[in-house]
């Protein structure tokens, strides 16, 4: 028990706090094209950036919490183009069903993929902080692994759900 206890203490976590809806609008905004850049990867770090030029934000643990911040946001916005690309992979299944139903399978797969990605993001996350040791520098990558992760993650669902039909 002790040392079951001890892997849950060193472990990074999210979603301490609700995400700030504004940075997931903010975010959202982003994702769905205002920005001069046509690769949606350029949304990743802005809020985070932003919440570091506070007083305290330099500090590790204000620019872990900035971090964790912007990935609770993408956390938000991950579930949001999940469900829509699981929707549309409902219907279009739907589609297949009767004449092709061994093609029927996209919501079904697409959920398989969310799950083992959920199970890799904490695996990869738990290795970048344990990387550090005893370093205070393992909340930064820590946070740094969640957000890019998560943000990378939800950038796929919503090109997926937006390009399905």
């Amino acid at each position: 028990m002790r040392k079951m206890l001890c892997m849950l203490a060193i472990l990074p976590t999210v979603g301490w706090a609700e995400a700030d809806p504004v940075i997931v609008s903010t975010l959202d905004r982003c994702l769905n094209g205002e920005r001069q850049e046509s690769d949606a990867h350029v949304c990743i770090g802005r809020q985070s950036e932003q919440c570091m030029e506070k007083p305290g934000g330099y500090s590790t643990a204000g620019m872990a919490g900035c971090t964790y911040g912007e990935a609770d946001a993408w956390d938000v916005l991950l579930n949001r183009y999940y469900q829509k690309a699981r929707q549309l992979a409902r219907e279009l299944d739907g589609h297949s069903e009767k004449n092709f139903p061994e093609y029927a399978v996209r919501a079904q797969t697409l959920r398989e993929a969310q799950r083992a990605w959920i199970t890799f993001r904490d695996a990869n996350c738990a290795a970048e902080y344990a990387q550090a040791g005893s370093g205070t520098i393992r909340q930064l990558y820590g946070a740094s692994c969640h957000l890019h992760t998560t943000a990378d993650r939800t950038i796929w669902l919503f090109n997926y759900a937006e390009s399905v039909l």
